[in-house]
């Protein structure tokens, strides 16, 4: 029996070494003729190869049918996963935070797409961009707690309380003025505490990051701004040893780290912030800190006064907490170890807002004892919080300045983050990941 449900997952599931085209045909294949159907050449069965052909162009990738799962960007990786689903001849769609990770412009090409979808599926869609899931939905039901909290039309659970109050954190009119404001930090030259010049870095020969300079002084709060795929964890991979630069220099408080080994610039106080977290999902959160404790770091009432949250969770395991919870504990574990510089990558991702507030609160906390490189794709969510900012496009510095500049200059946060604002440039913008 044909299951009647597609699944896409947050965490992409492609075969990387087959082409688009060959992803797509293998799940034609096993819709039509079971698994035993793999086993077969199909190349010349023209029923399954237009039925390939006609998913590929509903999805928009039918320009890419040849290029190989491993070579396309991020937006257009989750357009083939979704493409695969649509392959299984599925009435309801189940989509899993198909706009995770996503850069403004491919977000715009995917929310077309599921809203298109709709017309002739049932969609059930896990989405944490609240502004999009406004948009697209015909009715949204609201999980707070293991518990359903509203459930309707959007304007009308838009505006419920309890979904201000527990998802949004604010207001939706308020909710900018709800970011926490800072005083920006002036740079003193004398106070440079990490210094890249020319570095370059790649993948199996590739090159991804191709001359960057960046620069970090003692106390600073810099964020890291890109499309997805231009390199920016790369970078954070390439600053702490994890991937072997192939040029240029990092010096960290006067100290090359050409050839030290990760563990070695940890211990110099650079501390990586992962976008998955990757705590140990047996332990509680009180013992994954203790674990990574060392001299010179940040006690545990240190912790809990910077994220009063987990003083009530400290006996939970780790694989009990909330996506917001782990962020946090992720932070105060680069924070016991110590650090003098910690990069956060992606720290707010699949956050609900509030708990986002909250998060950004401590991080303000932190803004001149500790310096911070947060790696982010929505620049709107960060400068607010940063002294100032960099931007990298297709893996060089395009902009590097104070912050305020590029929160005020929506203009060229258009060019070179694909921040869409109109209909004019939602045109241009949907050109980002053909």
């Amino acid at each position: 029996m044909t299951d009647p449900r597609g699944r896409s997952f947050q965490i992409l599931s492609i075969f990387p070494n087959l082409s688009v085209f060959e992803n797509v045909r293998v799940a034609v294949q096993a819709q039509r003729h079971g698994l035993g159907g793999l086993f077969f050449d199909a190349h010349g069965i023209t029923a399954l190869n237009d039925r390939t052909w006609s998913i590929l162009d509903a999805v928009g990738l039918v320009e890419r049918a040849a290029d190989l799962g491993a070579e396309l960007p991020h937006g257009a990786k989750r357009l083939l996963e979704i493409a695969v689903t649509l392959a299984i001849d599925s009435k309801l769609l189940l989509l899993d935070e198909p706009l995770a990770g996503l850069a403004e412009a491919d977000r715009v090409v995917v929310a077309d797409l599921i809203k298109k979808l709709s017309e002739k599926h049932a969609v059930l869609l896990i989405e944490h961009d609240i502004d999009r899931v406004l948009a697209i939905s015909d009715r949204i039901s609201v999980l707070h707690q293991g518990r359903i909290i509203a459930d309707g039309k959007p304007a009308d659970v838009a505006k419920n309380p309890e979904v201000v109050a527990a998802y949004l954190g604010a207001s939706r009119g308020s909710e900018a003025q709800a970011r926490p404001t800072v005083e920006r930090l002036a740079c003193v030259p004398e106070s440079r505490l990490l210094d890249a010049q020319g570095v370059a870095a790649g993948y199996s020969g590739s090159t991804v990051l191709s001359g960057v300079n960046l620069a970090i002084h003692e106390g600073e709060a810099v964020a890291l701004l890109g499309r997805n795929g231009v390199g920016k964890t790369t970078l954070l991979r390439a600053l702490t040893g994890s991937l072997p630069s192939s040029a240029g220099t990092v010096t960290f408080n006067g100290a090359t780290l050409k050839g030290l080994k990760p563990y070695q610039i940890n211990r110099l106080g650079i501390s990586l912030v992962p976008e998955g977290r990757r705590l140990f999902p047996n332990l509680t959160v009180l013992e994954n800190l203790q674990i990574a404790m060392r001299p010179g770091g940040i006690g545990i009432a240190e912790v809990f006064e910077l994220f009063p949250r987990l003083r009530t969770r400290q006996k939970a395991r780790a694989e009990n907490l909330s996506g917001g919870e782990r962020q946090m504990v992720a932070i105060a574990r680069a924070l016991v170890v110590p650090s003098k510089l910690i990069l956060l990558d992606e720290p707010f991702e699949g956050l609900a807002p509030a708990v986002v507030s909250e998060v950004m609160e401590a991080l303000v906390k932190l803004r001149g004892k500790i310096a911070v490189i947060v790696v982010e794709h929505h620049a709107e969510t960060v400068l607010t919080i940063v002294d100032r900012a960099y931007v990298l496009v297709n893996g060089a510095v395009a902009f590097e300045g104070a912050a305020r500049t590029l929160a005020e200059d929506h203009a060229l946060q258009a060019r070179l983050l694909g921040v869409v604002q109109d209909d004019a440039s939602a045109a241009v913008a949907r050109q980002a990941i053909a």
